[in-house]
């Protein structure tokens, strides 16, 4: 199935660890506890935080760190000017890439600030649930979980099929909803992320692997775009593209302030179509069969 994910930083609401079927994010069965008592908060950092009402957004830590290098691979749009944005948006395809639990294929928006090695990320999007790569979700702490019945983790019912039905869902990393990531966690986010994609990425084990014993995952629905979109039944997409300005003002991306980035096309594509019309607005396409992306 396909869930809501964030890298890096763990979920656990007021009521967690679901139990649950394949549903789409709403209501499975709940172990409930206090919410001071979610793991999250058992961060050393963390041990007087005082539960926030209405926070922005912030984060530490990758997983997907390496994209274009062997086992890592990517194809997104990112900002290119270099004011920092507070906050990033879009509307994504919900698709099941087929992964084994030695791969991860992820729909994401990351957002970044800091310098050198001294990152504070956000990564947030979609998943397959099989796959055993890198810490999110409850797996790591940090992640404030403030919504009672909506949780990181949970399916979704309904998966978009390539030439019928589409379903979308809404990534967002700017506002309360789900939760917060609490300040002193995320220094370098403050002020808001110079380094901001939106897009597809997928990993690989490559532990004392050589290239041509490295199969990546699909990314998307496995397609990779067409030179000439049509109905956006094809390839996985994401439109509504958004971004949040200084002053907090949630915009359309500017496509004269974005660029594009496929690390192996041979792979995986993308084509983005700018402004395609008031339904979609700013929209992009992704994807690709996966496969010896490294030989």
């Amino acid at each position: 199935m396909t869930s809501p994910l964030v890298l890096i930083f763990s979920l656990s609401l007021l009521c967690l660890h679901g139990k649950y079927l394949s549903i789409t994010p709403q209501e499975p069965e709940f172990e409930c506890v206090d919410i001071y008592n979610q793991p999250s908060l058992q961060d050393p950092r963390l041990r007087n935080h005082q539960i926030q009402p209405n926070l922005m957004y912030q984060e530490k830590d990758v997983l997907m760190d390496n994209y274009g290098t062997i086992g890592e691979h990517a194809a997104f749009i990112y900002k290119t000017e270099p004011v920092p944005w507070r906050g990033a948006s879009a509307w994504v395809s919900v698709y099941q890439p087929k992964v084994t639990k030695d791969q991860a294929s992820l729909v994401l928006l990351w957002l970044e600030n800091g310098h050198n090695r001294q990152l504070n990320t956000i990564q947030f999007g979609l998943a397959p649930e099989n796959h055993d790569v890198g810490c999110y979700n409850v797996l790591c702490k940090g992640f404030v979980q403030i919504h009672s019945r909506i949780f990181l983790g949970s399916p979704f019912k309904n998966i978009s099929v390539v030439g019928g039905q589409q379903y979308n869902t809404r990534l967002a990393i700017y506002q309360f909803y789900l939760g917060y990531w609490p300040g002193q966690l995320l220094p370098y986010l403050t002020e808001g992320a110079r380094n901001v994609r939106y897009g597809g990425f997928t990993v690989a084990r490559n532990d004392n692997l050589e290239a041509y014993d490295i199969v990546s995952p699909p990314m998307g629905n496995e397609n990779k775009p067409l030179d000439d979109e049509v109905n956006l039944k094809h390839t996985c997409y994401m439109h509504f593209v958004k971004h949040v300005t200084q002053d907090y003002r949630s915009v359309d991306i500017d496509s004269n302030k974005i660029g594009e980035n496929a690390d192996y096309v041979k792979c995986y594509d993308l084509n983005y179509l700018h402004y395609w019309g008031s339904r979609h607005r700013q929209t992009f396409t992704f994807g690709g069969p996966g496969g010896l992306c490294d030989v």
